[in-house]
């Protein structure tokens, strides 16, 4: 008599492109690093415009799983990049699956659905360790750097809250860097977003935008 086993169906996350060996994509950390297919934004700067459209993903996220397990031992963790991981509603599950196999897990994101970040960061099994979280602009200005409504950019800072709460309650590691490049809005008010990260208790990471124009237009 046979007997069938039931797989578990994998997590519906549409992975972009897959790095399975990083050392740049969480301080500290070597990586497995996957990039989600959809971001809503349309930052000036975008390195990876391919990434924008929500079109159907070459890869399954079985494909990530299946390297993490054959990787035991010579990777530290997971990275899921964008993209904006915030769009897909199977990102939480995504976390869960490389949870569940041993891996702690990173997540990179600009906090575009605060709803979706609050819902992953209340379940341990969901919650990632750690979270590179893009303050990209003041609210005021993230129309004109990022390509948003004023409805979306107060969201933003809403999870940019959110995410501070999680470190403080949860002991996630976290940390809140910007992009800028010279003359830009966001150069001229840097202080102010320097001490929005310090009323949270944070440090602002700053990174220079590379291959832009005096616009901040990518152009390399």
């Amino acid at each position: 008599m046979s007997v069938t086993t039931s797989q578990k169906p994998s997590p519906n996350l549409p992975v972009a492109g897959i790095i399975p060996f990083s050392a740049t994509d969480w301080p500290g950390r070597l990586t497995v690093t996957a990039f989600t297919q959809g971001c809503p934004l349309r930052c000036s700067y975008c390195h990876n415009p391919n990434l924008q459209e929500f079109t159907p993903a070459p890869h399954d996220f079985s494909e990530v799983l299946d390297l993490l397990r054959a990787r035991h031992g010579l990777i530290d963790a997971l990275v899921i990049s964008g993209g904006e991981p915030l769009a897909c509603a199977g990102l939480g599950e995504a976390i869960a699956a490389a949870h569940e196999i041993g891996f702690p897990v990173g997540l990179h994101t600009s906090g575009y659905v605060p709803a979706r970040l609050g819902s992953i960061l209340a379940e341990s099994t969901t919650r990632p360790d750690w979270i590179g979280f893009d303050v990209k602009a003041l609210p005021e200005h993230l129309p004109s750097v990022a390509g948003v409504t004023s409805v979306v950019a107060a969201r933003m800072w809403e999870s940019l809250d959110i995410v501070c709460t999680a470190a403080r309650e949860h002991g996630m590691g976290l940390q809140l860097r910007t992009t800028l490049w010279p003359g830009s809005v966001i150069e001229q008010n840097i202080d102010q977003l320097q001490d929005a990260a310090a009323q949270r208790g944070h440090a602002l990471v700053l990174q220079w935008a590379r291959g832009v124009d005096a616009d901040g237009v990518y152009s390399a």
